[in-house]
């Protein structure tokens, strides 16, 4: 068995990605594994050819894929083909909206992700967020991306988006005038965060002038975006299968929301 790694990653769009980048490539060093690392940002081939829906994936052993936040001892595991049974992160996703505060994403309020994304305070976590958020605006000609969700001064979620042809997801029917849903976030089994910042977003695409919301959603689990069945309860149709995730026992569906004649 030939031992390898590679990382995918949607450049810093998710907060996790800066200290995933740094563990993978300590993990690499140490087991002493070849590592590829492939920002899917740049490169959109890869991200066909291994079809990679969410802002970060690992490909163990060109066998094993992992979404989402990772740890160093999951890691060798799947080198060692130890434990590479399925893992789902099932969750019910609470039906109890929660109103709070919303603000624009911007390059300053994106740092407020940090808590609910890290589950730290630490801010400079997300600096590469900001950077990558300032990119988006200054290329797409935007004054935001969506709205964060704040309830007494604390972040819990948000909804973000980008024009579809900017994502670098192979999504076959991509379109001007489609915006792509980058992170719904985040999922709880008694409170729903979500639906606020979601609501808001699609009126204000609508008045933007897009005619139609996509997003790829993780049928079990959070990531990414899951669980489906929320986004189908606000009216999102379920166009299919994207790919399935075996270790997380979980299928990523596409799902889209129309919003305005063509």
């Amino acid at each position: 068995m030939t031992r390898s790694i590679k990382f995918f990653y949607f450049g810093n769009q998710c907060p996790h990605n800066g200290y995933l980048l740094a563990r993978i490539k300590t993990i690499a060093w140490k087991e002493g594994v070849r590592l590829e690392l492939f920002d899917i940002s740049e490169d959109w081939l890869a991200c066909e050819k291994y079809r990679v829906f969410s802002p970060q994936m690992l490909l163990v052993n060109d066998r094993y894929r992992l979404h989402g936040p990772f740890t160093k001892e999951r890691v060798r595991q799947l080198l060692e083909d130890e434990d590479v049974d399925s893992s789902p992160s099932d969750i019910e996703q609470g039906d109890r909206i929660v109103r709070g505060d919303l603000v624009p994403i911007t390059p300053e309020s994106v740092l407020s992700t940090c808590e609910p994304c890290t589950n730290t305070q630490d801010k400079g976590l997300c600096r590469g967020k900001a950077e990558w958020t300032a990119a988006m605006l200054e290329t797409h000609h935007l004054d935001h991306i969506g709205y964060m969700h704040f309830q007494d001064g604390s972040c819990i979620g948000g909804a973000e988006f980008l024009p579809s042809m900017a994502v670098p997801y192979p999504i076959l029917d991509k379109e001007e005038g489609d915006a792509f849903l980058t992170c719904v976030h985040q999922s709880h089994e008694t409170y729903d965060y979500k639906t606020h910042p979601l609501e808001h977003l699609v009126a204000d695409l609508k008045n933007r002038g897009f005619k139609r919301i996509s997003v790829a959603a993780a049928k079990k689990g959070t990531f990414p975006n899951g669980p489906l069945s929320w986004f189908e309860g606000k009216g999102f149709a379920d166009k299919g299968l994207l790919v399935m995730e075996e270790l997380h026992d979980s299928e990523i569906h596409y799902l889209q929301l129309d919003i305005g004649e063509r």
